[in-house]
């Protein structure tokens, strides 16, 4: 974190009152608008007004720092302060986080909420510090949907024999594979460039 100070030329009595203020870096895949944009912009007013202006946030949207497995490693190494990340790629790092990425493992909305804000998803937040990390919380991104462009997607054998990306997580991956999908992991930044190569036939991904 870069500390800015107040110039020393100043007045005695405006030196007094000045304060440090820490710019934050956060990093997140998505556009500025998304959910993710909307999310950290509250993120980093509380931010703002909680320290009194002490702390500034400077965001980085659009995957413009890399895909959301570098910009969690980089909070790791400490070249980046905060990354709004899916849970994705955190199961590479924290192995115990891989348990809420289970296909099918929440029935609604309500359920996953009870889950990661009561004793379990709490527990799960304090596996992190040991790997070089804090989560701060959990924060909502949807329930995931296939499309493609060869068929419907109704039963799971409709599924068979597509390529579909997927997130850089073993445990999606995995899940795919059991209804015969083709996984192929890729980070979200790459996902529209691959799109207009036609390099698979579907993908998978969360509306809001």
């Amino acid at each position: 974190m870069k500390i800015k100070t107040l110039a020393a030329g100043l007045a005695a009595a405006c030196l007094c009152a000045a304060q440090a203020q820490t710019v934050v870096k956060i990093g997140y895949a998505t556009t500025a608008t998304s959910h993710y944009g909307v999310g950290t912009n509250t993120f980093c007013e509380e931010i703002d007004k909680g320290t009194q202006g002490r702390y500034k946030c400077q965001q980085f949207p659009s995957g413009s720092l890399g895909g959301e497995r570098e910009m969690v490693e980089a909070v790791q190494l400490g070249t980046l302060d905060l990354v709004n990340t899916s849970t994705g790629p955190v199961g590479n790092f924290v192995p115990e986080v891989k348990i809420v990425d289970i296909p099918f493992l929440f029935h609604d909305y309500e359920h996953a909420r009870k889950v990661l804000d009561g004793p379990v998803g709490q527990d799960l937040l304090t596996k992190f510090p040991a790997k070089g990390l804090v989560a701060l919380a959990w924060t909502e991104n949807g329930f995931r949907h296939m499309t493609n462009n060869k068929r419907a997607i109704v039963k799971p054998s409709d599924a068979t024999g597509l390529k579909m990306r997927t997130m850089e997580n073993k445990v999606h991956m995995e899940g795919y594979r059991a209804f015969g999908i083709q996984p192929t992991p890729m980070a979200f930044p790459e996902v529209f460039g691959a799109c207009s190569k036609a390099r698979w036939m579907a993908r998978r991904t969360r509306f809001r």
